[in-house]
């Protein structure tokens, strides 16, 4: 996916072209985009010790990492944008639009099949009581302005060069160091975020939103990572030091390894169900705010190599998007048929995977690939004649 426009003067001078970087960044999206509808097939399934991993795995890192390399993405885009503020309107309608067809169509549906009827009272359309997946566009839709501030802050007060001269580090055990620093830091705001942004929505709990509520913690709590893939646009230092070592990160992935292992492998089982249920609270939201910037940097280290993506890879990366909008209701149509069916549930497993997969890349294919109203409805996707550079960067 390349960026055609313009680089302003200012962001020129101060980063190098980030070249085929994109290609592996948009890529890695997708996979995280994707590793969705793996993450789905295993609803109803968690009781199986090795199934039931894959959330705990997916929820440590997935959206995390996807919210930094978002955050990266925009601030590429952005600074190539001679209107940032024409940017953000056009950011907010190709992230809206999607937003607000699924909190009116595809989410009060599938809180149908779930025995959850949409509320009407009060309101003149159906509104559903979850975001379910969908709560990452509303995420997305909230980090848009800070995406603007910051940069028109920048713009005034050079605060992103005043950061890169900061991460002017010669030695490389002082970029190590400060790596250290970043990794920690980024995920201590993101603990806090979430824990004392839970504690205020706590006495929401009897909502009957509460489920939409409850993933409100993870929009604040995952906005610094955000707001660190943007910086990270931005710094060439900040960039070349957060990924200067892949040691630590991988240290870090390790040691949340091991507490999982060790909380959900077995102490669990010996404590008491009201105190194991906060403690592997506690656990989730330690590896939710320590994994995704550790993962980040293999991941960006990653990126910076890949140097050629096979076409068959690339039409499924960039169905990735209306993929992940249709994959959850056809998922849940998939497990109601299922249901009184004897599956082994490995392969209840597999065929939810592949019926979510290919169902969506069709409707993909053969809708939102031919029909520019469909393009628009579930990608977001304006005429060219309107959005001459991009697709939605999500």
């Amino acid at each position: 996916m390349a960026i055609t426009a313009t680089a302003s003067i200012k962001f020129s001078t101060i980063t190098p072209s980030p070249g085929g970087r994109i290609e592996g960044l948009a890529f890695w999206r997708a996979v995280l985009m994707l590793a969705g509808v793996v993450l789905h097939a295993v609803m109803g399934l968690e009781n199986i010790p090795v199934l039931g991993a894959i959330p705990l795995i997916s929820h440590a890192f997935r959206m995390g990492s996807f919210m930094l390399i978002s955050g990266l993405l925009c601030g590429y885009a952005l600074a190539r944008r001679s209107s940032p503020l024409a940017w953000l309107g056009l950011r907010s309608v190709q992230i809206g639009v999607p937003l607000l067809v699924g909190l009116l169509v595809i989410c009060p549906l599938i809180g149908m099949m779930f025995g959850d009827p949409p509320d009407r009272l009060g309101w003149p359309f159906p509104l559903a009581h979850d975001w379910y997946h969908l709560w990452f566009l509303a995420a997305l839709l909230a980090y848009a302005p800070l995406s603007y501030a910051l940069h028109q802050f920048d713009h005034r007060q050079d605060v992103i060069g005043t950061i890169d001269r900061l991460f002017m580090k010669d030695g490389a055990s002082d970029r190590r160091c400060a790596q250290t620093v970043i990794l920690l830091g980024a995920a201590i705001t993101c603990y806090t975020l979430m824990t004392v942004t839970r504690t205020i929505l706590a006495g929401y709990s009897g909502s009957p939103y509460a489920a939409a509520l409850a993933q409100v913690p993870l929009i604040m709590g995952y906005a610094p990572f955000y707001l660190l893939g943007f910086l990270l646009a931005r710094s060439p230092n900040l960039y070349r030091t957060l990924t200067v070592s892949f040691q630590m990160p991988t240290i870090i992935l390790l040691a949340t390894c091991g507490l999982y292992a060790v909380w959900f492998g077995g102490l669990s089982a010996m404590v008491d169900p009201a105190r194991r249920m906060l403690v592997s609270d506690m656990v989730e939201i330690i590896g939710m705010s320590a994994c995704p910037p550790a993962a980040s940097v293999l991941i960006l280290r990653s990126a910076g190599a890949i140097r050629a993506i096979p076409s068959l890879v690339s039409r499924f990366a960039e169905a990735s998007f209306t993929i992940y909008i249709l994959h959850f209701p056809i998922i849940v149509v998939t497990k109601i048929v299922l249901m009184d069916v004897a599956w082994n549930p490995y392969v209840e497993f597999i065929i939810a995977i592949a019926a979510g997969s290919v169902v969506a890349y069709a409707a993909h294919v053969l809708l939102v690939e031919r029909f520019a109203v469909v393009a628009f409805l579930i990608n977001g996707r304006l005429p060219r004649a309107v959005e001459p550079v991009l697709p939605v960067l999500v």
